[in-house]
């Protein structure tokens, strides 16, 4: 098992990181889990959401600005700099262990074996709505680099990923790829994907900057004083791609309430704001629209300029938003 240097956020002596502002711990969680299964049919939308095919021909075709697709919850294919680039893909039909708990609302906009061919993968961390073994199986025998936190990188080596190809982060640590520049960026959050690993790999979000554009992703995090110092340091951003749904009062510091999510948007002040990690799996016990119809009126109150395409739909940082999410189904 690797080790790595200590810090305010990693122990080297029992090999485990973990968060610099520690979250209260989950309340309850069977009961939680049970009332999902239970009640589980009033996380759903009642009918399929709208949804586009992908026009690959335009999402690859040369253009001045960067454009972006949006799968659902955290995955967002990104044409940035003449690259595709992914985050967390996850296009399966669940993502628990259980098979029959947290099913996916609709089949995707595009399977994997759609997607044009990936320059970059990137991974925020390792829970199984972030990172889905069937999807990196198969993006095992493609060119696609991996940038990942530490600790990640061994488990995509068991699935088939050359080590020469992952690229492991710490908290503010950038790699420049083909012109673009990465820089993982801290979150309050926690990892693990069965009982012995936890907290044995980091968690991140990511500023993804080429030329003069900006962008932010979230990933996973709740609110914590990390957020002052990336909106100190990394400046102004086109897209902030923040994390929007899942949260609960059991765990109240996994993710972020929908209102802290338009606060993190105020203070990060970019031109765009995106909220993802929704509109795809029920992961808690809010309905499916209630993430959005509470933190878009919530941002829009803090002047924050809210960006909602549909499933599937090209988007650049101009695109006209839309509260299709009002009337859907």
């Amino acid at each position: 098992m690797t080790s790595y240097p200590a810090s305010d956020h990693y122990n080297p002596h029992t090999r485990r990181f973990h968060a610099a502002e520690p979250p209260r711990p989950v309340q309850h969680g069977l009961a939680a889990l049970w009332k999902m299964i239970i009640h589980g049919r009033h996380t759903y939308p009642p009918a399929p959401l709208p949804s586009l095919r992908p026009d690959w021909a335009t999402f690859l075709a040369p253009a001045a600005k960067s454009r972006f697709i949006w799968f659902g919850h955290s995955t967002l294919l990104m044409r940035i700099g003449g690259q595709t680039l992914i985050t967390d893909p996850v296009f399966g039909d669940n993502v628990s262990p259980v098979p029959f708990t947290m099913r996916r609302f609709q089949p995707p906009a595009a399977t994997v074996a759609e997607l044009p061919p990936l320059d970059v993968v990137l991974i925020s961390h390792n829970h199984y709505d972030h990172l889905e073994r069937a999807t990196h199986k198969r993006l095992a025998h493609s060119h696609a680099h991996y940038l990942v936190p530490l600790g990640v990188g061994v488990q995509l080596q068991r699935w088939g990923i050359p080590a020469a190809r992952i690229s492991e982060m710490d908290w503010w640590q950038s790699i420049e790829r083909n012109g673009i520049r990465y820089t993982a960026l801290p979150a309050r959050h926690y990892s693990g994907r069965g009982i012995f690993d936890h907290n044995r790999s980091l968690w991140v979000g990511y500023l993804i900057e080429y030329d003069n554009e900006r962008y932010y992703f979230h990933g996973d995090s709740a609110r914590g004083q990390h957020f002052d110092a990336i909106a100190a340091r990394i400046g102004r951003i086109d897209i902030a791609f923040i994390e929007n749904g899942q949260y609960s009062e059991y765990w109240p510091d996994n993710h972020l309430f929908p209102e802290e999510t338009a606060a993190v948007a105020a203070k990060l002040a970019p031109s765009r704001f995106m909220p993802i990690h929704w509109g795809a799996y029920p992961m808690a016990l809010h309905r499916w629209n209630d993430p959005v119809l509470r933190s878009i009126p919530a941002a829009r109150a803090h002047g924050v300029n809210p960006l909602t395409p549909l499933l599937g739909q090209i988007f650049d940082m101009d695109t006209t938003s839309d509260d299709w999410y009002r009337h859907a189904p």
